[in-house]
């Protein structure tokens, strides 16, 4: 999910009553709640498709998750001893126990919102490189940022606790509700697949829209191709394939091969890529193939950006 969640997130379970365990209580579950992504540093320290080669994976994995509560724990000891105390040395003293442990449901909280999308999480780098995915919610929910922040105006506007570990219950039903949804919504998108007759597929895709949690975009998969398709929830269910199709193309062709084992790039995108498509264009006065790569969840155009995929000359 994106850091205003993650940072959400971090400040609703302080507010159900977290931040009466110690001092620097809701501090510390927003920055851990944020710490995984301490990857987005590869964004400015790699070009090309190195970040989204990267992101996601070690700091996402369980060594960092082991790893990354103590570390933050030992900052927030530090800032403690040397700025807190220091300002206010009549302040109530730092429960070390509890910043850990409120540490670690900060961080553990990072992977699991990060699995409810379709970008895809590694949970197990670095003993395994699988990419886990959740198909429920797309990765800016403005409706989940205002259950979230609802959590927190009523702490803040001093309501009982009963009403903000209410608000807190309905805030984390929204995102489990979607993930029932989704998978229904699977089956749904599968049996019309057949009906409609998309031959040989064997997965679909249920694509949440931007702020549209009723609504999915659809993408049926065969050894061919990509289908595409809609499911709309309301006034009731529906789902229609438009016709709108993606050929995979041929992966394994020399050329594609030899783009890959050339360009660092390919290697990075398709690391990240989960239903890479190909292209391949040849200019006849040079030889040259053009091989253009991309990814079905984000074809080029619209707000897909360098997700839309990349092409490359090999000779």
């Amino acid at each position: 999910m994106d850091p205003i969640t993650h940072t959400l997130a971090g400040a609703a379970m302080a507010r159900v009553g977290a931040d009466r365990t110690t001092p620097l209580a809701t501090a510390t579950l927003m920055l851990a709640a944020n710490a995984p992504d301490v990857d987005m540093v590869t964004v400015w320290t790699t070009t090309g498709y190195g970040s989204i080669a990267f992101r996601r994976g070690w700091t996402h994995g369980p060594l960092a998750l082991l790893l990354l509560p103590l570390i933050l724990t030992a900052l927030v000891w530090l800032w403690d001893v040397a700025v807190r105390r220091r300002r206010a040395p009549d302040a109530p003293p730092l429960r070390l126990g509890w910043i850990l442990a409120l540490a670690y449901i900060g961080t553990l909280s990072h992977p699991m919102l990060d699995w409810l999308n379709t970008y895809g999480i590694r949970l197990l780098m670095p003993f395994s490189d699988r990419w886990f995915y959740g198909d429920a919610v797309f990765i800016i929910d403005p409706y989940w940022w205002l259950l979230l922040a609802s959590v927190v105006v009523l702490a803040r506007r001093k309501a009982s606790l009963r009403a903000v570990r209410v608000a807190g219950i309905v805030a984390l039903a929204y995102p489990l509700a979607l993930v029932a949804l989704a998978r229904v919504g699977d089956r749904l998108a599968m049996q019309a697949a057949a009906e409609q007759g998309i031959e040989g597929a064997y997965e679909v895709l249920y694509q949440p829209r931007p702020a549209r949690p009723f609504a999915a975009q659809l993408i049926a998969v065969t050894d061919s191709a990509y289908h595409f398709g809609r499911l709309q929830w309301l006034p009731r269910p529906s789902v229609h394939y438009d016709g709108a199709v993606i050929a995979v193309g041929d992966l394994t062709h020399p050329r594609v091969v030899q783009a890959r084992d050339e360009d660092q790039d390919v290697r990075d995108f398709l690391v990240w890529s989960r239903y890479p498509y190909v292209e391949m264009h040849t200019t006849a006065a040079d030889g040259s193939t053009t091989v253009v790569l991309g990814d079905a969840r984000f074809p080029r155009g619209g707000f897909a950006g360098a997700l839309g995929g990349l092409a490359v000359s090999v000779r």
